[in-house]
C-alpha cells in the first residue's frame, strides 16, 4: 500500500465480486485514478477499473471488485472495456499522445452508449491559454463538449501532493519554479469530488466546469506553513522555469519531452504574469461535498512524517 492509500485506507472485509459495472475508472496505477476507485468501492457503487497490463487484471479486481483490459493507445480494445459503461472516468498520461487517446476514447464512448464522461484537466480559468498542456486539455474539453456525450470537466490547481516530489523540497528548502503565489489543492478532495459526480450522474452535472484552487500562498508562507504543520523550519528557494525541463528530463521520469516543455511553459508565465490568474482561490469543494476543502496548513499535518522524511529527517 502506498502512503497516499494508506491515509485513505479502506475498512478491510471480504471483496465481492461485481458481475457488471456501469462506472469505468481509468488510472488506477496512479493516485488519482486509485483514490476515485476506493471512494466507490466504499460507495458500494458497481465500478471496473481499467488496466492496459493483462498482468494485473487479476490483482485490480480483488482489490476493486471488477477490473477489464483496456489499452488507450490501441482503439481496438476499447468496445469491449466499455460495453454497458454508463460513466467513464477520463484522465491522461504525461504525453501529447493524450490527444489522440482522448480524442478517439470518447468517440468510442459515443459509440457505446456511455452517457457520462467525468474528465480530470488543469486550471484553465482562461480561455486564452497557450501553455502546451493547457492548450492540450483545452483541446480535448472543447472535443468532450461537442460529442454529444454528456461531460463534466474538473479543473484542479497545483496539487498538495507536489510537496512530496523528488525535487520539491530537498534539505528542508522548498524550491518552486516560479517565486509568485499560486493555488493548491489537495489530491483527496478532487478524487472525492469525482467520485461523486460519478455516481450522481449527467442529471446534476451534465455541462458543468468544476475548480479546485483553495488555498493560494507565495513561496515564503508555503514554507511557514510546513514549519508550523511539522515543527522543522522550513525555507523557500524559488528557481527559475528552466528547472522544471531539467528535472521531469532526468533518466526514468514519467514526462516526454513535449510535456515538460509545456511545464516550462506554465512556470514561465506565471512568473512573468501571463498565467496570474494561477494565484487565485475559485473552489467548488463545498458545493461538491457539503465541507470545506483541506488548506495546506490541514493537508500538511496529515502528511506531517512524510514531509520530514522528503525534507531527510
Amino acid at each position: 500500500m502506498s502512503r497516499l492509500e494508506g491515509k485513505v485506507a479502506l475498512v478491510t472485509g471480504q471483496i465481492q465480486m461485481k458481475s457488471s459495472s456501469n462506472l469505468l475508472v481509468l488510472g488506477v496505477t496512479g493516485q488519482v485514478g486509485t483514490l476515485v476507485a476506493q471512494h466507490l468501492k466504499r460507495s458500494e457503487v458497481h465500478f471496473s477499473v481499467g488496466t492496459r497490463r493483462k498482468a494485473n487484471l487479476n490483482d485490480l479486481a480483488h482489490q476493486f471488485g471488477a477490473s477489464r483490459f483496456i489499452d488507450l493507445d490501441d482503439p481496438r480494445t476499447f468496445d469491449e472495456a466499455l460495453k454497458d459503461i454508463a460513466g467513464l472516468f477520463l484522465l491522461t498520461g504525461y504525453t501529447v499522445d493524450m490527444l489522440v487517446q482522448s480524442k478517439s476514447l470518447i468517440d468510442a464512448a459515443k459509440r457505446n452508449g456511455v452517457k457520462h464522461i467525468v474528465h480530470l484537466g488543469v486550471f484553465t480559468r482562461d480561455h486564452d491559454a497557450y501553455s502546451t498542456v493547457f492548450a492540450w486539455h483545452q483541446m480535448i474539453e472543447a472535443y468532450l463538449r461537442d460529442s454529444g456525450v454528456a461531460w463534466t470537466n474538473l479543473h484542479p490547481n497545483m496539487f498538495m501532493q507536489n510537496f512530496l516530489s523528488v525535487w520539491s523540497i530537498k534539505g528542508a528548502v522548498y524550491n518552486p519554479y516560479t517565486s509568485k503565489a499560486v493555488g493548491f489543492t489537495a489530491l483527496e478532495d478532487v478524487a472525492e469530488a469525482a467520485s461523486v459526480i460519478l455516481m450522481e450522474g449527467p442529471e446534476k452535472h451534465n455541462g458543468r466546469d468544476y475548480w479546485f484552487s483553495a488555498d493560494v500562498l507565495a513561496p515564503h508562507q508555503v514554507a511557514e506553513t510546513l514549519t508550523a504543520a511539522t515543527g522543522r523550519k522550513f525555507t523557500a528557494a524559488a528557481r527559475k522555469a528552466e528547472g522544471f525541463q531539467i528535472d521531469a528530463g532526468q533518466p526514468g521520469s514519467a514526462y516526454e519531452r513535449a510535456y515538460a516543455k509545456g511545464g516550462f511553459e506554465f512556470f514561465e508565465q506565471v512568473e512573468d504574469g501571463r498565467m496570474a490568474y494561477i494565484g487565485s482561490v475559485v473552489d467548488d469543494t463545498k458545493h461538491l461535498l457539503g465541507r470545506e476543502p483541506l488548506l495546506l496548513r490541514d493537508w500538511a499535518k496529515l502528511y506531517a512524517n512524510e514531509l520530514l522524511e522528503a525534507a531527510g529527517s
